[in-house]
């Protein structure tokens, strides 16, 4: 995955180049998680086409659906949908010209995703392009700021049919903008803390993760390394069971509040705002007094949840006594869990097609089940499922087979209220995460102060939003 993530932001560069050429601002959304699938549909045909129109066949509607990674489940999708709407066929446009893990594919993933990106941008700022689209990789915000997008929430409000009560409904609006929604996703991943919950127990510390704030997980994190229980510190730097630095922990909390310090729609960033500088100063704090460690293992760990399987394999992975914890949040912010989409999907504003691309976009969210579903039926299946099972065996790693283990469903009955309770969407990469990388550490080797880290971040950052 990390080498997904390393092209997403190559594609940054590219999405630059291209955009500006039009005349345009430009931006990258772009996401990091591939599917496993076949290279075209049996009517499909490559990225290498996005824009080309395609006529209409024996007096049917077709909706040209594209996305660069190919998965089964969308062909499933259309077959099915195909059936019940015999006046509707659907077209598959993939940018990866051969199915993924097929020998010699991931030498050609770099020249794919250029093919897909100009070709998809040079269409649809030209009036063109397909009817539905993964927004994965391209300029999302370019096309919403530039009405290449059609408002979903509109279609949401005037779809009869339509209730949010069958979805996961604060997901369903994280791209909520002042002038409406313009990408939905079928899937998402939520970001919280393992925790040793029988070490935490034996401190006698506690404490309510559902509403706690930064300044209260200040005050539990002292008092947990105060007991000198188990562990040396309240939380270790990283993700999962891999070490990062002072400046990784920086950029994961402004991951986890991307929106409150950056508007990438409207070009616009408050690094240098109160809440961003008080925010440094509770991490730098966090670090002084050994609340935040190092090395090692804490209390809590920081996690990324991305399906009912990986909830389990991670929570068995820390040990038998680990819970699911979710983070703290600022005092100005909404209490629950972040989340991040791992596929965001938008209809062309100069679609001739928008009735049946939105139809067939409810449709998809209603018939998928890949990662978290944002459709609580199929998350609640997908749940089902492993409670049925009994024992998992999670995917071997290398030549080391894994061991089952039993199914805890009072861990699985959790989850769902997890979900609910998601409230902050994360970014977890972009230009911008890159620059509060770089130019934190120098807090915390005492070079200068939060005001100025914080204004020097806030400078960069418009500057590449400005771009």
């Amino acid at each position: 995955m990390n080498e997904m993530k390393t092209i997403g932001l190559l594609l940054l560069s590219l999405a630059v180049i291209i955009l500006s050429l039009a005349a345009c601002n430009s931006n990258n959304v772009s996401g990091s998680d591939q599917t496993n699938g076949t290279s075209n549909a049996s009517n499909g045909s490559s990225g290498a086409d996005a824009g080309e129109e395609t006529p209409p066949s024996g007096g049917k509607k077709t909706i040209v659906f594209s996305a660069f990674w190919p998965d089964e489940q969308y062909e499933r999708a259309a077959k099915a949908y195909e059936a019940e709407h015999p006046g509707v066929t659907i077209q598959f446009q993939y940018g990866l010209s051969r199915p993924f893990g097929e020998e010699g594919s991931g030498e050609q993933n770099d020249a794919d995703i250029e093919k897909f990106t100009t070709s998809t941008n040079t269409a649809m700022l030209s009036g063109k392009g397909p009817d539905l689209i993964d927004l994965r990789y391209l300029a999302a915000d370019d096309y919403e700021r530039h009405h290449l997008l059609e408002d979903l929430k509109a279609k949401m409000d005037g779809d009869k049919t339509f209730r949010n009560t069958d979805y996961f409904d604060n997901v369903l609006s994280g791209g909520l903008s002042e002038s409406g929604i313009y990408r939905l996703p079928l899937s998402f991943s939520l970001s919280g803390m393992a925790g040793d919950k029988a070490a935490i127990a034996a401190t006698g510390v506690t404490f309510d993760d559902r509403t706690w704030t930064w300044d209260e997980f200040m005050k539990t994190g002292r008092e947990l390394v105060e007991a000198r229980g188990k562990y040396d510190s309240a939380i270790v730097s990283g993700e999962g069971l891999q070490v990062g630095g002072s400046d990784y922990f920086v950029r994961s909390v402004v991951a986890d509040n991307y929106s409150r310090f950056v508007d990438e729609t409207n070009r616009k960033a408050s690094f240098d705002s109160p809440a961003f500088i008080e925010l440094l100063k509770q991490i730098k704090s966090m670090y002084d007094d050994g609340i935040v460690g190092k090395q090692g293992r804490g209390y809590f760990a920081n996690i990324t949840i991305t399906s009912p399987e990986d909830y389990l394999i991670t929570l068995n992975t820390f040990g038998k006594d680990t819970a699911f914890y979710v983070k703290p949040h600022a005092g100005e912010e909404t209490a629950g869990a972040s989340f991040q989409t791992r596929d965001e999907f938008g209809i062309n504003a100069n679609s001739n097609v928008k009735d049946e691309a939105w139809s067939f976009l409810k449709f998809l969210m209603d018939h998928t089940t890949i990662g978290l579903p944002v459709n609580k039926a199929r998350f609640a299946e997908a749940v089902r499922a492993l409670k049925d099972k009994g024992m998992f065996t999670p995917p071997s790693l290398g030549s080391t087979p894994s061991a089952p283990f039993k199914v805890n469903e009072t861990q699985l009955d959790k989850l769902e209220g997890f979900a609910e309770s998601a409230s902050r969407k994360k970014n977890e990469s972009g230009k911008i995460l890159d620059i509060v990388y770089a130019n934190s550490n120098a807090l915390f080797a005492g070079q200068k102060s939060a005001e100025n880290v914080a204004d020097l971040i806030q400078n960069k950052a418009m500057t590449v939003l400005n771009e």
